[in-house]
C-alpha cells in the first residue's frame, strides 16, 4: 500500500466520529424540543423498519505493541506496531455488518524506513435465510476458514507467525462465503473469491474452495479444506491448488494441541512444464498452569521444492517457546474466544517468546552475511478494548 497521507488520516479520524455520532442520534432524538420528530408520525417508520436502538452499534479492537531482538544482527527494536477499530451492527435477528480498519507498522521489501499503512482487514455483510437456522451467507472481504493461525494477533498464542502462515497459505479473502452445518458435528464452508490475500483482481478469473469439518466430541475439531483456482496478472495467469488440514484438539481448560499441514502447487510453471510444488506443517501447544500463567510452544517445517514461494529451493524449519501472562477478560463477539477453542482473549496479554530458524541453505541475514539459521528474541503487548 502507499506511504500514509493526510487524506487516509482525515479519513479514519472522520470514519470514528461518524462511529459516535451514530450512538448519540437516538439520545438526539429522544429531545423535547425536537421538531422534527414532532413533524413526522415514527409510527408507520418503525413498523417499517424495525424497532429504534433494538440494535446497537458494538465498537471493539485491539492494540499491539513489540521489542524485537535479532541474535544474528543485533538488530533491535521497540515498535507501537498495530491499532484495529472494528465495528458490529445487527441490522435484524438474522443479519449483521462487521467492519475492521488496520492500521499497522509495515517494513518496506528490500529495506528503507517503515511506513504506517491503513487497510480495510474485514467488511462483510452476514445473513441467515429465514427457516434456514444452520446456513449462514458471507459476503465482502473476510478470513479464509482455512488453517488454525489468524493475522489478528489476540486470536493467536505466540508472537511470531508460522512459516507456513505466511507462506503456504492464503489468509484473506474478497468474494463470497457460505456456511451450512447440517448437524452439530459436520459442517461445510464454500467459497468464491478474487484470489491469494488480493484485494482486487489483477485476472479474469476466480478462485474457489471448500472446508469440510467434523467435530466427532467435545473439544475436538478436525478441518480438511482444498482451494484452486487463477493466480497473477491477466497476462501470466497460471492455476494455484492446495490442500490443507488443520485441527485443534483440547481435553481440558489447561492444554490446547492446534496446528495445520499444507499442500501446494502452481501448475505448468517451471520449465519442463511441470507444476511448482510446497507443502509443510506446524503444531502449537499451549499449556495455563493457571487462569494467568501460560506457556505456548510451536514447531513447524515448511519445504519450497521449486523456490515458488521463497525464490529458493529449500526447506525452512522454525521451533518457538512463548511464556504468556494474562489480565481479565476480552470483549464478547470477534475477541472472545481463540478460533475452534474455548481460550478466552484477555483484556491485556504479555508475550515473550524465543525462536530458533533453521533453513537447508543460507537464507537468513547475519553480521556476516547469509546463514542457514539465526534466533530472534520478541516481547510482545497485546491488549482488546
Amino acid at each position: 500500500m502507499p506511504r500514509l497521507s493526510r487524506m487516509k488520516v482525515w479519513g479514519v479520524t472522520v470514519l470514528l466520529l461518524l462511529a459516535g455520532s451514530v450512538r448519540s442520534v437516538p439520545l438526539m432524538a429522544q429531545q423535547p424540543a425536537d421538531t422534527v420528530d414532532q413533524a413526522i408520525d415514527l409510527g408507520s417508520q418503525n413498523q417499517d423498519l424495525g424497532e429504534i436502538d433494538r440494535f446497537p452499534l458494538q465498537i471493539t479492537g485491539f492494540g499491539v505493541g513489540n521489542y524485537a531482538y535479532d541474535g544474528r544482527t543485533g538488530n533491535n527494536s521497540f515498535a507501537a506496531s498495530k491499532v484495529a477499530v472494528a465495528l458490529f451492527r445487527e441490522i435484524t435477528s438474522r443479519a449483521y455488518v462487521f467492519g475492521q480498519l488496520t492500521t499497522a507498522l509495515e517494513e518496506p521489501e528490500g529495506g528503507g524506513d517503515p511506513v504506517t499503512e491503513i487497510e480495510i482487514d474485514n467488511l462483510l455483510f452476514s445473513v441467515v435465510p429465514p427457516g434456514a437456522s444452520n446456513l449462514s451467507l458471507n459476503v465482502g472481504k473476510l478470513d479464509l476458514p482455512v488453517g488454525f493461525e489468524r493475522d489478528d494477533e489476540p486470536l493467536n498464542f505466540l508472537v511470531s507467525p508460522s512459516f507456513n502462515f505466511d507462506l503456504a497459505r492464503p489468509v484473506k479473502m474478497v468474494g463470497v462465503n457460505g456456511t451450512w452445518r447440517p448437524t452439530p458435528k459436520i459442517g461445510v464452508d464454500a467459497f468464491v473469491f478474487n484470489g491469494w490475500d488480493t484485494d482486487i483482481d489483477p485476472n479474469h478469473g476466480k478462485s474457489g474452495g471448500a472446508r469440510l469439518e467434523y467435530a466427532p466430541r467435545s473439544g475436538v475439531i478436525l478441518g480438511l479444506s482444498g482451494l484452486y483456482g487463477a493466480e497473477g496478472e491477466a497476462d501470466a495467469t497460471n492455476k494455484r491448488y492446495l490442500l490443507n488440514l488443520d485441527y485443534a484438539v483440547q481435553p481440558s481448560w489447561d492444554w490446547v494441541v492446534a496446528g495445520e499441514a499444507n499442500l501446494g502447487g502452481d501448475r505448468g510453471v517451471l520449465p519442463d512444464g511441470s507444476d511448482a510444488t510446497w507443502g509443510g506443517g506446524m503444531v502449537t501447544v499451549l499449556h495455563r498452569f493457571t487462569p494467568r500463567w501460560g506457556l505456548a510452544a510451536r514447531a513447524e517445517v515448511f519445504r519450497d521444492g521449486d523456490g515458488a514461494r521463497t525464490g529458493a529451493t529449500q526447506t525452512l524449519e522454525s521451533y518457538s517457546i512463548a511464556p504468556l501472562y494474562s489480565f481479565g477478560v476480552g470483549r464478547e463477539g470477534i475477541f472472545a474466544n481463540v478460533q475452534r477453542t474455548t481460550v478466552r482473549i484477555p483484556r491485556l496479554q504479555f508475550r515473550g517468546e524465543l525462536r530458533l530458524n533453521h533453513a537447508s541453505q543460507p537464507f537468513f541475514e547475519t553480521t556476516d552475511g547469509l546463514d542457514t539459521w539465526n534466533i530472534e528474541y520478541r516481547l510482545q503487548l497485546v491488549t482488546t478494548f
